[in-house]
């Protein structure tokens, strides 16, 4: 798939691993003669969607905004699709209990009575209210002791109805809405899954990609989400100097390569073991984002320049997740990176020396 501009900088999809097929051959990559001639000297940003299906929007908006920096104006968006290889979108009804099996819609699932949750949660709570009184009754000096402690049991035992009151409240919508939310569910985890199950056929993909580009030009190498966690992964390989490609600059934006860290479940880097980022990194966060993390402290010693960037995009979460491709901020911040990007010591390459 082939995406022309209007500003005269172009952005591609690429085919992977034979599964997506491109306009100039069926399976792998185009030869880097050919891409080469299609490219202009200003330089590339290659793009790593997070999860989900693939999806040309950010790509697109991303080229657009770069179109609006003129320093960038002029750079190739390389879009990526590392997890072409994830499983085909399936239902998933038939793993679903037999009374989704009619209709595989929600109102196939609707519990009896509108209310008969709220009712439930709320008979329930007179229930606590009830076990939370003294009883026998007491009298006389020792009353307001025992009303004080009646008073806090009641207060604790109220404060866990509720608990369970919008627990169950949202427990009840879900089980009416469970073939929709397990539909996307589904779709969400797909690319999760594949990465897990066959990260390293992933980072292949990417570093084919990189190896092809022009090594004249600088390389910007952005991951969303997901994508900024596969981005991770293959410039903290050990062996990644003798690849030989080219990057000027990581960008991350929601990127949870930080917890995964801290977790021990990235690819190369865990807490006590060696391994650094041979590339200054950006990365973006943002409040209202609750997948992104922030890598500054956690990779302290880790690299050159590790830098973290918040964006305030006032959106409710999970829009916020994807605010970050609109955000003129971002693409400043990655000019001014660029720009200071410094010798080759501060970036990867075949002349790098890291």
């Amino acid at each position: 798939m082939e995406l022309l501009p209007e500003n005269g900088a172009d952005c591609r999809s690429i085919p992977t691993l034979g599964v997506m097929k491109g306009p100039e051959l069926n399976t792998g990559f185009p030869g880097k003669a050919a891409m080469t001639s299609t490219l202009p000297s200003a330089g590339t940003l290659v793009f790593l969607q997070g999860t989900g299906g693939p999806d040309p929007v950010p790509a697109e908006t991303i080229r657009g905004q770069l179109a609006l920096e003129s320093d960038l104006s002029r750079y190739t968006v390389l879009d990526v699709a590392w997890a072409a290889g994830a499983a085909a979108e399936a239902s998933v009804v038939p793993a679903l209990p037999p009374r989704y099996r009619n209709g595989a819609d929600a109102a196939a699932a609707e519990l009896p009575g509108a209310d008969g949750g709220r009712g439930l949660a709320l008979a329930g709570m007179d229930v606590l209210r009830a076990a939370a009184a003294p009883w026998p009754p007491t009298t006389g000096p020792a009353a307001p002791a025992t009303e004080a402690a009646a008073a806090a049991a009641e207060e604790q035992l109220l404060a866990g109805s509720v608990q369970r009151l919008v627990l169950g409240l949202v427990t009840d919508a879900a089980v009416r809405r469970r073939v929709p939310l397990a539909e996307a569910a589904s779709d969400f985890s797909r690319s999760i899954l594949y990465y897990l199950r066959r990260g390293d056929a992933a980072r292949s993909v990417i570093a084919d990609a990189l190896r092809i580009l022009p090594q004249d030009a600088p390389v910007i190498l952005f991951g969303h989400s997901l994508g900024g966690v596969a981005a991770v992964d293959l410039l903290t390989t050990p062996d990644w100097a003798a690849a030989g490609s080219r990057v000027d600059l990581l960008v991350t934006a929601g990127s949870q390569s930080p917890w995964l860290y801290l977790l021990g479940a990235l690819a190369h880097l865990s807490p006590g073991m060696p391994g650094r980022m041979p590339v200054p990194w950006l990365n973006f966060w943002d409040e209202r984002d609750l997948l992104s993390f922030c890598a500054e402290e956690v990779f302290a010693g880790r690299g050159t320049v590790i830098r973290d960037v918040e964006l305030a995009s006032n959106e409710p979460f999970p829009a916020s997740h994807s605010a970050y491709f609109t955000d003129p901020a971002l693409y400043a911040a990655v000019r001014e990176a660029l720009a200071g990007t410094g010798p080759a010591r501060d970036r990867s390459g075949p002349d790098a020396g890291v």
